[in-house]
C-alpha cells in the first residue's frame, strides 16, 4: 500500500478587465494510484497594490514557478497596470 500526495497547481484563470491570475492548486492524495482524497486551495494574485503611504507595490512573482511568472509577465502589460492604478487611486482616494 503505497500512499502518495501531490500537490500542484492545475487551472490559471485569466480575469478581466485588470487581469487578475487565478490559481487553483490541487491536493492529491492516491493510495495504489487510486485518489482517496483531494483538496483545492486557490489564489487571487493582482498585479500590484498601494501601500500605507500611497506608494505603488508591483506584486513579487519570485515565490512562484517560472511558468506562473511567465503568465503574469504576458498578461500585465503596461497598460493593463496602469488601468489597474488608476481604479485602485480612484477606489481609495489616492492622489498617484
Amino acid at each position: 500500500m503505497a500512499i502518495e500526495k501531490i500537490t500542484a497547481v492545475d487551472k490559471i484563470i485569466i480575469r478581466s478587465p485588470y487581469n487578475h491570475i487565478e490559481l487553483r492548486t490541487a491536493t492529491i492524495v492516491t493510495e495504489d494510484d487510486a485518489v482517496i482524497a483531494q483538496n483545492f486551495k486557490h489564489e487571487n494574485i493582482a498585479a500590484g497594490r498601494y501601500d500605507k503611504d500611497g506608494n505603488w507595490v508591483d506584486t513579487d512573482m519570485s515565490g512562484h514557478s517560472t511558468e506562473i511568472q511567465g503568465v503574469a509577465a504576458a498578461v500585465w502589460t503596461d497598460d493593463v497596470k496602469t488601468k489597474l492604478k488608476e481604479f485602485l487611486a480612484e477606489t481609495n482616494g489616492i492622489n498617484g
